[in-house]
């Protein structure tokens, strides 16, 4: 299959549902009182003879058609009709609703954990261990990529494995110092 016969069918679809649209908004609207207009009023066929002359009708004002309010629904004093269902054993019957309704109490904010150099230290080794796995998984992939001979792919992969590895080597770094904070701080409890 072409890809001109893919693209025929629906663009075809789209440009009829379009002019619909089109002829739709912008096509004349009938009147909104034409299905309520007087018929004209008749005009009366006298059955006299050619020499006398035949009375012409005049327009006056109650022959001209009197304009239709249309009348919505506010104020015709109905509201919109909703479905009534009966209620049924065991169905609530909600509360109205209240003007103003009081506050709600929410719960205390419970006051923030105190970050100290252990719980760094635990957020540290978290993170470095989650780094190695991302350092050994991409260099599964940089291997799996070379073994395929995808040269492009082997090295976008050593590169951003060395940026991993330079990284993982900083994480542990730091985890090593705050691994002496912490032991500091246990120290300074202790006593």
């Amino acid at each position: 299959m072409n890809n001109r016969s893919r693209f025929v069918p629906p663009l075809a679809a789209g440009l009829l549902l379009g002019s619909a649209l089109a002829l739709r908004f912008l096509w004349p609207m009938p009147e909104a009182g034409s299905s309520t207009r007087q018929p004209p009023p008749s005009v009366a066929v006298s059955t006299s003879t050619a020499s006398e002359p035949a009375p012409v009708p005049s327009v006056t004002a109650a022959a001209k058609p009197e304009p239709v309010k249309l009348e919505t629904q506010a104020q015709v004093g109905e509201g919109p009709r909703a479905t009534v269902v009966p209620i049924g054993p065991g169905d609530v019957v909600p509360e109205p609703e209240v003007a103003n309704p009081l506050p709600q109490e929410n719960d205390p904010i419970e006051p923030e954990k105190p970050q100290t150099a252990a719980w760094r230290h635990e957020k540290m080794v978290r993170v470095t261990e989650l780094l190695g796995r991302d350092v050994e998984r991409l260099e599964q992939e940089r291997k799996a990529a070379q073994t395929r001979g995808d040269e492009t792919e082997a090295r976008r992969l050593a590169v951003q494995l060395t940026r991993h590895q330079a990284r993982l080597g900083k994480l542990r770094e730091e985890t090593e110092a705050l691994k002496e904070a912490a032991r500091q701080e246990e120290q300074a409890k202790a006593e």
